[in-house]
């Protein structure tokens, strides 16, 4: 009974012990939980809340709702540190592993643009539409919607030239032998594409299988 007694209790101090050891470790467990959360939603992604042009936000050092020239600058100029401090980072890392530099470790990211999709500092006069010196959330907006509005026109241009070189008989369709021709990356989608059946390929028919963009 007496050696029950001793078992039971030493179980007890065991377990006492070991729930002590997890909630001295959890705070710090869960402080580098969240901090590396926040390294996840630090890159301020095209996507989601606080995304695209959104993330340029985090420009406006003094918080006035603007971003002043010399604010854009010392983003960019951030930005290229950490570029570099990356690449020197893989450098060493390809070095250790005896990878030479240029080889399959190539640098991955915004290709020497500072924002998402464009280079803010040398657009930064086209994108200040009244002159005043600072760039707003608004006339961000307005010169990425003309941008993409002319990807599109240019998009469209390159289309209807390809389509009418391909067109060889000028009827305003493509046949397989057309597209196998002058489309040959097309040749084996062509029945797919072709949605109504009647053995060619048409403009819409054709601009439903581009990239939406």
């Amino acid at each position: 009974m007496k050696t029950r007694l001793i078992t039971t209790a030493l179980l007890a101090a065991l377990s006492l012990g070991a729930v002590s050891a997890a909630t001295a470790q959890s705070p710090a467990a869960g402080t580098q939980a969240a901090q590396a959360d926040g390294e996840r939603h630090r890159g301020h992604g095209p996507r989601g809340p606080g995304g695209g042009i959104d993330a340029l936000a985090r420009l406006d050092t003094d918080g006035d709702g603007r971003i002043s020239r010399e604010e854009a600058q010392a983003g960019q100029q951030a930005r290229d540190a950490r570029r570099e401090a990356h690449r020197a980072e893989r450098a060493a890392r390809n070095a250790e592993r005896g990878v030479e530099a240029g080889g399959k470790g190539k640098a991955r990211g915004h290709h020497g643009r500072s924002m998402p999709g464009f280079d803010l500092v040398a657009n930064f006069d086209a994108i200040d539409a009244n002159g005043d010196g600072y760039l707003t959330r608004g006339e961000l907006r307005a010169w990425h919607a003309a941008k993409s509005a002319e990807r599109r026109a240019e998009g469209e241009r390159r289309f209807e030239a390809k389509f009418r070189e391909a067109d060889l008989n000028n009827d305003g369709k493509l046949s397989r032998v057309e597209v196998s021709e002058k489309m040959p990356r097309l040749a084996e989608r062509f029945a797919w594409l072709d949605e109504n059946g009647d053995g060619f390929l048409s403009r819409e028919e054709l601009r439903a299988a581009r990239p939406q963009r």
